[in-house]
């Protein structure tokens, strides 16, 4: 969820939009350049091919007229569109001999692989254009002419699929990206949506518990005889439990929101926790818990925000206490390692499975026990402790196994500065 919600923060949608924009424009230069480079290479291998059935044509005239013709005494400009193969200086080829030599070079284009697209003619005509530059043909009464006129559909239809599945491609990848972003923003709106009614119940909440708490003051004050009665008490404890939920959310949402400013102040470590501790001592005596302190003989002092360090221990005994089937026994140890100190909460409690571990410090995970109405809670305990951590520049991380209880190891720098 936090991954999500970060993804589709509003500065970063725009940034997704191009992103993606600018991949699939890559992608089509890619692939304009793909098909540009199998044109050249296409044309190259038509051309070598001209080139192989014209050299094997003039190899059969030399066996056969006892001659030394090769491709290079031609004037030809084989593979362009406008090719015209004809004889030079260097020699003179009968009429006769060039109805041989047409055929020869005719089969060959066969042998080849060039069926069609070309034309192969005999005409007679005193000089032939290419380009800008007139050649004389030596006072010949005919020429042996070739010319390429289909040679662009060859090509094309040797790139009619290569285009075609580039077209579907980058289509294909267009449309998906569209769906994948339209989606994107909508789950964005769902998501806003959804926080900010949350919000706001939280906020409606919050006014009634409040009036309640001070209507049970202001009764007590009054009957102070009434103090102990049973269900007053019951509404009191429960009353207080959920406005302390109520809280955690608030300032779980303020923090993620980057609204939320830390009240820091120079403070021990050591006393955090003992405070910490202190306040769960009635919900530790009625679990029957053993809780053991293990501190370091100096202070450890940091600059935090007190509330919410003790809300953090709180939090983590709480979790200790709640998840045990047996008696609780919690072992809570500082120490100082490095630029860091180490606070470690480890119980015996029913463990967390490799499965679960990856997403408990997301907001609304709980630990599968297999009947989620064993444990209480709206499942955010956690994602406040990390994100409250955040804050303070401190991580932490979980080592557990089911049925042999779990260690949760918090990271705080020791020359925390603001």
């Amino acid at each position: 969820m936090n991954k999500l919600k970060s993804i589709l923060s509003s500065h970063r949608i725009p940034l997704l939009f191009g992103a993606v924009a600018a991949s699939l424009l890559l992608l089509i230069l890619v692939q304009v350049n793909w098909l540009l480079t199998s044109k050249k290479l296409i044309e190259e291998q038509f051309d070598q091919q001209v080139s192989l059935a014209i050299g094997s044509a003039l190899d059969r005239y030399n066996s056969k007229y006892n001659k030394e013709i090769s491709l290079e005494s031609f004037n030809t400009c084989v593979g362009n569109e406008e090719c015209i193969f004809f004889e030079t200086e260097d020699f003179y080829v009968p009429l006769a001999e060039k109805k041989l030599l047409a055929k020869t070079i005719s089969d060959q284009m066969s042998c080849y692989g060039i069926n069609d697209g070309y034309t192969l003619s005999i005409e007679e005509k005193e000089k032939y254009l290419m380009g800008e530059t007139s050649i004389n043909t030596c006072d010949a009464d005919a020429s042996l002419c070739i010319t390429f006129p289909s040679r662009s559909n060859y090509v094309f239809d040797q790139l009619i699929y290569m285009i075609i599945s580039s077209v579907l491609i980058s289509l294909l990848l267009g449309l998906v990206s569209f769906i994948i972003l339209k989606a994107l923003v909508k789950q964005k709106t769902i998501a806003e949506n959804n926080i900010e009614f949350f919000n706001n119940a939280t906020h409606e909440l919050k006014t009634p518990l409040t009036n309640i708490s001070l209507a049970l003051g202001l009764f007590w004050k009054k009957n102070p005889m009434h103090k102990e009665e049973k269900y007053l008490s019951i509404i009191n404890r429960e009353n207080t439990k959920l406005a302390q939920q109520v809280e955690k959310v608030l300032h779980l949402s303020k923090m993620e929101n980057g609204d939320y400013v830390l009240e820091k102040e120079i403070l021990d470590l050591k006393d955090v926790v003992k405070q910490a501790v202190d306040y769960m001592e009635l919900i530790i005596a009625q679990n029957g818990a053993k809780v053991s302190l293990h501190f370091p003989d100096a202070p450890c002092i940091i600059r935090g925000d007190r509330f919410h360090l003790s809300t953090i221990c709180i939090n983590l005994l709480e979790n200790a206490l709640k998840y045990s089937k047996e008696q609780p026994v919690v072992k809570i140890s500082l120490s100082l390692e490095e630029c860091s100190y180490k606070l470690s909460f480890a119980d015996n409690g029913i463990g967390i499975d490799k499965v679960d571990q990856n997403h408990i410090f997301e907001k609304f995970q709980r630990v599968n026990t297999g009947d989620v109405r064993e444990t209480k809670g709206f499942g955010i305990g956690l994602a406040y402790v990390r994100t409250a951590l955040a804050l303070h520049k401190g991580k932490i991380k979980v080592n557990s196994e089911l049925a042999k209880g779990s260690q949760f190891i918090i990271s705080l720098p020791n020359n925390y500065i603001n």
